[in-house]
């Protein structure tokens, strides 16, 4: 005789949460019209819709998910206190009406499980830009300690072959490129080189630590202690061996990271004015790459004895529908630089990093962004990497001369 399961679904509950989802949303359209009231002049919608262009200058796809790191939070707090009132996450159906039924609450929980896993593997953010209502960084647990782990993400496992993480539906002849003249040289002796920093409150860990706590902050306001002082380093460098370089040391990332490429855009428009001779812009950031098991990677080789944080060239293109026409005169710049710096250290560079988000490379054809190690990072570490860097980077500017 078989035996059959009952299935009972208790429609009271569900009725009973349905009204109390109807009374959340009522409660947050009223805030809305508060909002509204408090805000005749549409202000802040204004700002939500800046909020939206920028984060398309650095990841499409987000539009409408960051509106600044105050209101991100604030929505999230909102989110936070309706689920603890209700008991249940009202903006997903599987917890409040699915979640009654035995059968469907088991798919649900294999489909939150997969979607766990698939958000820990986004958390690598190679460009480290906006993640998305309001966070700069992949988020981990609060107030929890994880350590440090140390990797060696040289391409190709350390050979001077170039390696390219395209991620754009456009294909890369390497060698072509490489054997494409650029469109621009370093003749004159007008500034040629700008260095600027779109993030540049982005910083480092402590140096000797082997762990971090989630509840500290991975920027700084410092100049001495944030990527400002890896750019700073990168210039001296330059200038030492005879490369006329301009620093621009505006956090353009504070105090709203909404506006941070619109910000950084007008200060290379105005030093362009100023200086129309600059044929390269190198916009110094630093990594962030979090594991699934809350571990954050610092990517670092060994060079002459020194440790040294790994580098990664980053390329816009117009993939993701912003101007950009001659973005592959950017990638030839990369690729060359790549070549030249994996001769000399072939460990010191990750894969270049080919991108559909354009990151303002279309103000000149030689925009670059470049990663100087990661979160996990010392300072000590990155201003070494890339100071063997910006030496093989003269070398090569040398022979445009």
């Amino acid at each position: 005789m078989k035996r059959y399961r009952a299935i009972v679904v208790d429609g009271k509950k569900i009725v009973r949460r349905a009204t109390a989802f109807g009374i959340a949303v009522l409660v947050t359209a009223m805030v809305g019209i508060n909002i509204r009231i408090a805000d005749p002049n549409g202000e802040l919608g204004k700002r939500m819709m800046d909020g939206r262009k920028i984060v398309g200058e650095s990841i499409p796809g987000l539009y409408g998910t960051r509106e600044g790191v105050f209101w991100g939070s604030a929505v999230r707090s909102l989110k936070k206190a309706i689920c603890f009132v209700l008991t249940f996450d009202p903006w997903d159906g599987r917890t409040s009406i699915f979640g009654e039924i035995p059968i469907v609450r088991a798919v649900s929980e294999g489909y939150l499980a997969r979607t766990a896993n698939q958000a820990a593997l986004a958390a690598y953010n190679p460009q480290n830009a906006d993640m998305g209502e309001g966070m700069a960084e992949p988020e981990t647990p609060v107030g929890e300690s994880y350590p440090i782990k140390e990797v060696d993400s040289a391409q190709s496992g350390g050979t001077s072959k170039i390696t390219i993480r395209n991620e754009t539906s456009f294909s890369i002849n390497i060698d072509e490129m490489l054997n494409e003249p650029l469109k621009f040289d370093m003749k004159g002796d007008t500034p040629k080189v700008l260095i600027v920093h779109t993030h540049g409150t982005e910083s480092y860990s402590p140096e000797g630590a082997s762990t971090y706590e989630t509840d500290k902050s991975d920027r700084t306001l410092d100049k001495e202690k944030n990527v400002v002082k890896v750019g700073t380093a990168i210039k001296a460098v330059l200038e030492e061996n005879g490369i006329a370089v301009i620093h621009d040391t505006t956090l353009h990332d504070h105090p709203d990271f909404n506006g941070s490429y619109e910000n950084s855009r007008k200060t290379v428009e105005g030093y362009l004015r100023k200086y129309p001779n600059i044929c390269m812009v190198l916009d110094v950031h630093r990594d962030a790459f979090i594991y699934d098991d809350g571990s954050k990677a610092k990517f670092a080789t060994e060079v002459n004895g020194v440790k040294a944080a790994q580098l990664m060239l980053v390329v816009g293109t117009n993939g993701g529908g912003l101007e950009h026409p001659e973005w592959r005169e950017n990638m030839k710049l990369a690729l060359k630089l790549q070549k030249k710096i994996c001769e000399k250290y072939p460990k010191l560079m990750r894969g270049v990093n080919l991108r559909k988000e354009r990151f303002n490379g279309h103000l000149t054809y030689g925009s670059l962004i470049i990663e100087v190690g990661s979160s996990g990072n010392t300072l000590s570490e990155a201003v070494s990497g890339a100071q063997f860097a910006a030496k093989e980077i003269a070398g090569f500017l040398n022979t445009l001369k």
